[in-house]
């Protein structure tokens, strides 16, 4: 959920998110496959600035605010290694998803010399490849709730138009300047927690994360370990 960070972060380690208009409403969709909904999930990580996808932050604060698909509701990994936390509400059974490790592959990167995309096509090929550079050799990942673990599944979107909002900024393009707000054409691949039932009314810990991208020397490129508590209801 993080290419883009982690291009930024470790780009010198590896010398290496079907559309919706972005609104603050819910978006609706007639029974959406779990990669519509991947896909979905990145036009709301990209909606707003700043996003979900970034730092700690708590109830009150806009980027809790996963209602962005009738009937699911969307939760954020993080951008950077380390611990984040977050205290959200979620509404209580309602289907939850969220991504443990994921990546995107899209136009809306460029070459800043070039002014071509520097993601290489086909996108859905781009994503498969960095999500197994990502996950190979000793990486891990979790995700657990209350000290339980959830069942973690590995979705594919597939080709989608990818919206990104204005001044969103949670990743950059290779020249570090803010990705240009509009439609492009993306896909993204990676690893999921979906539960279909959402959640009882009560407070919960989830906490999901892992390694990645090892490295020749044990270390990893990417660490992010997200911890949120939920009041559902």
């Amino acid at each position: 959920m993080v290419k883009r960070a982690i291009v930024v972060a470790i780009s010198v380690l590896l010398a290496l998110v079907v559309a919706a208009p972005i609104a603050t409403a819910q978006q609706s969709t007639k029974n959406p496959s779990l990669a519509t909904l991947t896909a979905l999930w990145w036009d709301w990580a990209a909606a707003t600035d700043p996003s979900p996808l970034e730092g700690n932050y708590a109830a009150e604060d806009d980027r809790c605010d996963g209602d962005f698909v009738d009937g699911v509701f969307f939760l954020a990994g993080s951008t950077s290694s380390g611990t984040v936390e977050r205290t959200c509400t979620v509404p209580a059974n309602t289907p939850l998803l969220f991504p443990v490790f994921n990546n995107i592959c899209s136009e809306a990167w460029t070459d800043p010399i070039s002014g071509e995309p520097s993601d290489p096509k086909p996108y859905p090929d781009c994503a498969k490849d960095l999500l197994k550079a990502g996950v190979e050799g000793e990486s891990n990942m979790y995700a657990t709730l209350d000290g339980k673990n959830l069942p973690i599944r590995r979705i594919a979107s597939g080709s989608f138009e990818w919206t990104i909002g204005t001044g969103f900024d949670a990743f950059t393009d290779n020249d570090g300047s803010l990705l240009a707000a509009g439609k492009h054409e993306a896909a993204s691949d990676g690893y999921w927690v979906y539960l279909p039932n959402g959640l009882n009314p009560g407070t919960y810990t989830l906490n999901f994360g892992g390694s990645f991208f090892a490295q020749p020397d044990g270390s990893f490129g990417f660490s992010p370990n997200v911890i949120y508590t939920l009041t559902v209801e």
